[in-house]
């Protein structure tokens, strides 16, 4: 096999498409066996929805998710501002909403179209690497219901033979087997912080297609639209952390927090409070093993900049592997450009060895704030700073992560 990916979420079924559509051969391992009963909602860029179009996703995409075309932003009750996603370039300028259980099986689909092989229920335990491939042993994680019938259920942690890939690209999360075994650290950027998540029932009315930031210097929360009648608030906290997340407590934060949101919920869908790390991975790969999604970084859910990083990373490793597979001269030191490129983006969107210049509207601190909650990275983050009147510079002495 020339790649493995290690992990079935999004990102890595995501990478998987990209290998093909480069003429890799692929396969995916994923501990995983069934579908959650739900999930929570997450937001894909523009340029997430331009690597999409390039698949051909684009259609089965907009039939499950929802358009979301502007981002307020406001202070103390009061607009101050407006990101309009449609001044961006490109043949998507907006973000579109839905449940990560939704873009998963869009994708599933989507790679048993291509024929690319899923082996559900299977853990990598080990991984070694060699000058030319990458050993992984793999165990049984259980057989699901609907094979059990047939084949009876096999043993829990039965071993299967050794798989080896020329590349394994790790997927598999914030609990990184595949990151351990290839020697990388997580380190950490900043404090973690604490956020409450609802997602409700509610007549949206004119806010159907709008996003909404309330900004502070010390805390921020994001409104984003599911559909015409069902929203997300997520809130960052420093109290009611354990709490159960309740309908009394979404009515207190909004009454403190966004006394002009009218549409009154009606029910709560899913709900929880979770802690965020702000940590990114020393070195995005090693060797052989390269790291995508959540086994590479982690950070506020606001603009949801974690999933969507990964789409970038996982095409953009796609190319890289093709291309020292097939010898193309290009393709020498790729993956270092990569790494290089990947590191600077997050010291931007981390604030680490950059800095944030606001020309009026908004504070340093509320302008360094934003950046996390706007759902953009790259050139698109740029120009949607700059319609606050925000830049993100790189500081005189920026050096790497952790450095």
């Amino acid at each position: 096999m020339e790649a493995y990916v290690v992990g079935g979420g999004p990102v890595g079924l995501f990478a998987a498409a990209c290998l093909h559509e480069r003429g890799v051969e692929v396969a995916v391992v994923d501990a995983e066996c069934e579908r959650p009963v739900r999930s929570y909602a997450c937001g894909l860029h523009p340029e997430t929805l331009r690597l999409f179009d390039r698949m051909g996703l684009m259609p089965a995409l907009q039939e499950v998710a929802h358009r979301v075309d502007r981002v307020f932003i406001s202070r103390a009750g009061e607009r101050v501002a407006a990101a309009d996603l449609g001044a961006l370039a490109g043949p998507f300028p907006h973000v579109l909403t839905l449940r990560q259980s939704d873009l998963r099986d869009l994708l599933a689909v989507e790679l048993g179209r291509l024929g690319i092989e899923v082996c559900a229920r299977q853990e990598v335990t080990e991984l070694t690497q060699s000058d030319d491939f990458v050993w992984t042993q793999v165990v049984s994680t259980g057989t699901s219901p609907e094979d059990a019938s047939e084949t009876g259920p096999a043993p829990s942690g039965a071993i299967q033979a050794a798989r080896r890939a020329a590349y394994v690209i790790a997927a598999d999360g914030y609990d990184s087997m595949c990151r351990d075994a290839a020697g990388i650290e997580l380190i950490d950027l900043q404090q973690s912080e604490a956020f409450a998540m609802f997602e409700f029932e509610a007549d949206l009315g004119e806010l159907e297609h709008e996003a909404h930031v309330v900004v502070s210097a010390d805390e921020v929360s994001a409104f984003w639209p599911l559909g015409p009648r069902e929203g997300r608030w997520t809130f960052q906290i420093r109290e009611h952390l354990h709490e159960a997340p309740s309908m009394d407590l979404l009515t207190e934060l909004l009454e403190r927090r966004a006394p002009w949101f009218r549409p009154r919920p009606e029910q709560l869908a899913w709900s929880t409070t979770a802690h965020f790390e702000r940590r990114i991975a020393r070195r995005f790969g090693a060797g052989r093993v390269w790291l995508a999604g959540d086994s590479a970084h982690v950070t506020s859910p606001l603009g949801f900049q974690n999933m969507n990083r990964g789409f970038v990373e996982a095409s953009e490793l796609a190319a890289v592997i093709s291309g020292t597979l097939q010898g193309e001269p290009a393709a020498a030191g790729g993956f270092e450009r990569l790494e290089r490129g990947q590191q600077a983006e997050w010291r931007r969107l981390f604030g680490r060895g950059a800095r944030v210049i606001s020309l009026g509207r908004f504070s340093v601190a509320e302008g360094a704030r934003l950046v996390s909650c706007l759902p953009a990275s790259g050139r698109d983050l740029d120009a949607l700073l700059g319609q606050l009147d925000l830049r993100v510079v790189p500081c005189w002495a920026s050096g790497r992560p952790g450095s």
